[in-house]
C-alpha cells in the first residue's frame, strides 16, 4: 500500500502503522478484516479489498440511497440491446462486461461490434449510447466492441506508477504494445464522427466510467444524465500468499488529451428524470438524447 496505492502520499504512514501493527498482534489473517477496513478507508479506497480464503474484507463508502431501480434492473440480467428509434436514430444499450480468459472477452467484444453494426447497416443517423447500467468489469472490449465510432489511436491512459495507454489498431485494443482484444468487424463506417449521445448515471461505475473516458474530447458527442459511480480508479492486484490477495487502487484514468478524472464524471446536461429502462421511446433522458441528436443532423 505505501508503494503502490494512489492515494499514498495523502496519508500519515508512521502514525498509520502504529496503529495497525499494534492491532494485529495475536490476530491470525481471518481476524485483519476489521484492521484492513481501517487501512482502505485511511487511503479513501472504497474500489479494493482484501481476500483471505472465501472471506472478502473492503471499506464501502456511503452509496446513494435510491439505487433501487438500478439494482433490480441488474438482478434481471442487462444484455446489450438494440434499437431503431424514430428519425432513424439507433439506441445501444451497453452492459458490464465481467472479466474471463482472452477467447471469451474477445466473443463479448465481437457480440458488442455485431450489435453496434446492426445499426450503422441501417445508416442511422445518429446513436444514443447507454452505460446507466454499465457498472464495471473489463473495459477492453467495451471500448473495441465500438471501435467504428471511435477513431483508432490513444483514446485514454491508465495514470499510475507505470502509466499505460489505451489504443485500438488493426482491430485490436491495446494497452500500450500488449494486445488483448480483437475482432473481425462486420461493418466499416466512413464518418467516424458520427453524433453520439451518451446516457450516464450513478450506475456507470468503474469500467463503465472508463469507457465514458474514452468517448471524452471526441468530436460530435454529448453525456446526458447524472454524475457516474465515482469509482473512478484502476485497481491492481497483488497475491500475497495461496491464501490470501490484496485488491488496490493504483491509478486513475485519463482522456486522450491527458485530463485525468478523478471523482464522479459528471454531464454535459444534468437530466435527473427518473430512469424508464423498460420503455426506452419513452425514457426521458433518451428523448433528450434524440433532441440533441436531431440538431446536429
Amino acid at each position: 500500500m505505501k508503494s503502490n496505492a494512489v492515494n499514498r502520499d495523502k496519508v500519515n504512514w508512521e502514525k498509520i502503522e502504529n496503529n495497525i501493527y499494534s492491532e494485529a498482534v495475536n490476530k491470525n489473517a481471518y481476524q485483519l478484516g476489521t484492521i484492513f477496513r481501517t487501512l482502505f478507508q485511511s487511503l479513501n479506497d472504497f474500489h479494493g479489498y482484501f481476500q483471505c480464503g472465501d472471506s472478502i474484507y473492503r471499506w464501502h463508502r456511503p452509496e446513494p440511497k435510491d439505487l433501487d431501480s438500478l439494482i433490480n434492473e441488474w438482478k434481471k440480467g442487462v444484455r446489450i440491446q438494440t434499437r431503431i428509434l424514430e428519425d432513424n436514430i439507433g439506441y445501444l444499450r451497453v452492459p458490464s462486461m465481467s472479466f474471463a480468459e482472452r477467447n471469451e472477452l474477445d466473443k463479448k467484444a465481437q457480440t458488442l461490434n455485431d450489435s453496434l453494426c446492426s445499426l450503422l447497416d441501417k445508416n442511422v443517423h445518429g446513436i444514443v449510447l447507454d452505460l446507466r447500467l454499465d457498472n464495471g468489469g473489463a473495459m477492453y472490449p467495451m471500448i473495441l466492441g465500438l471501435e467504428q465510432i471511435l477513431h483508432n489511436g490513444k483514446l485514454g491512459s491508465f495514470e499510475s506508477k507505470n502509466a499505460t495507454n489505451w489504443i485500438l489498431k488493426d482491430n485490436g485494443f491495446y494497452l500500450d504494445t500488449l494486445l488483448l482484444n480483437e475482432i473481425i468487424p462486420k461493418c466499416k463506417i466512413t464518418d467516424k464522427n458520427i453524433p453520439v449521445a451518451i446516457l450516464i448515471g450513478k450506475g456507470t461505475g468503474s469500467s463503465g466510467e472508463f469507457l465514458t473516458i474514452a468517448f471524452k474530447k471526441r468530436k460530435n458527442t454529448i453525456f446526458i444524465g447524472t454524475n457516474t459511480a465515482g469509482y473512478i480508479t484502476t485497481t491492481q492486484g497483488f497475491q500475497i500468499n495461496d491464501a490470501s490477495f490484496l485488491l488496490l487502487s493504483t491509478g486513475y484514468g485519463r482522456d486522450r488529451t491527458g485530463q485525468t478524472y478523478k471523482a464522479s464524471i459528471k454531464p454535459d446536461n444534468y437530466n435527473n428524470a427518473l430512469d424508464n429502462f423498460n420503455d426506452i421511446s419513452n425514457d426521458k433522458k433518451v428523448l433528450e438524447a434524440i433532441k440533441w441528436l436531431r440538431s446536429r443532423n
